[in-house]
């Protein structure tokens, strides 16, 4: 389980070094605390392509954060996101264009994820490579925040 904080593709190892390197001069907003809450969808939980739930807690705080990575990602010559951001977990996608059944989108709504809080006191620069057997996630750096 994990939430995108910026996600860069396909880049060299030098924009991945710098990156690196970047990222270690994120500027510290000290532990904070945040919580799965809610479910929703991308573009939206009528027709979802994407199943998420939500974060709750010092979002404020993780937006700071993100905003650090995104100008560190910046200054690494990747290009900044420039859509909304909206923290989640993903929890499953869809190839279908229909609408959920009714009745699945009632127990949806009625059956909304919490979690009790936990502490947030790094952020981790993945590598991802998809493969058949589903992605492989490996570590490239952790960064205390």
């Amino acid at each position: 389980m994990h939430i995108t904080l910026k996600f860069c593709g396909e880049r060299s190892k030098e924009t991945v070094d710098l990156l690196l390197e970047n990222l270690k001069n994120i500027r510290s907003k000290g532990p904070f605390a945040i919580n799965i809450e809610g479910m929703g969808g991308f573009p939206d939980l009528i027709r979802p392509k994407v199943l998420w739930a939500g974060v709750g807690g010092e979002t404020a705080t993780l937006s700071e954060v993100r905003d650090e990575v995104e100008k560190a990602a910046h200054r690494a010559s990747i290009p900044r996101d420039n859509k909304k951001y909206t923290p989640h977990v993903t929890l499953g996608r869809r190839n279908s264009d229909r609408a959920l059944a009714q009745e699945v989108l009632q127990q949806m709504q009625r059956t909304q994820p919490f979690t009790e809080p936990w502490t947030v006191r790094e952020i981790i620069l993945m590598k991802s490579e998809l493969s058949p057997m589903g992605p492989r996630h490996t570590p490239l750096g952790l960064f205390k925040i």
